[in-house]
C-alpha cells in the first residue's frame, strides 16, 4: 500500500491526519481531527444559514396570493432556508475540511465586498 506525502494529504478533500503508532499519538490525532471537524462545522453551518435564511427569505414567498399569504411563505422559507442550510453547509464542510473551508468563506466575502455575490445564480 502506498504511503501518502503530506503534499498528497493536503490535495485530499478532508484529508484528516490520522497517526496511531502510539496510545499517545492516536488520541492526539482523535482530539486535533474532531476539533477541526467541528470547527469546520460550525463555520460551514454559520455561513450556509445565513445563505440559506437569506434565499428562503427573498425566494419562498414568490408566489403569495391577494389575500398576503407570501408573507408566511417567506416566514417559512426564512427558517427552512437557515436549518437546511445549517445542516447542509455543516456536513459538507466538516467533510472538506478546515483549510477548503476557511478558503470559501474567504472567497465568499471578498466576492460580497466586490458585489459579485450572488449565490441564487448557480
Amino acid at each position: 500500500m502506498k504511503q501518502l506525502t503530506v503534499f498528497e494529504m493536503e490535495a485530499i478533500s478532508g484529508g484528516y491526519n490520522w497517526d496511531f503508532s502510539s496510545v499517545g499519538a492516536g488520541l492526539q490525532t482523535l482530539v486535533s481531527n474532531s476539533v477541526e471537524a467541528i470547527g469546520s462545522a460550525v463555520v460551514g453551518g454559520i455561513i450556509t444559514g445565513a445563505i440559506g435564511t437569506l434565499i428562503g427569505g427573498t425566494q419562498s414567498g414568490a408566489n403569495g396570493g391577494i389575500l398576503g399569504f407570501g408573507m408566511f411563505g417567506n416566514l417559512v422559507g426564512m427558517f427552512w432556508g437557515l436549518g437546511m442550510g445549517a445542516i447542509g453547509g455543516a456536513v459538507g464542510a466538516a467533510a472538506v475540511g478546515w483549510d477548503t473551508t476557511i478558503t470559501t468563506a474567504v472567497e465568499m466575502a471578498q466576492s460580497a465586498i466586490a458585489g459579485t455575490f450572488v449565490p441564487w445564480s448557480h
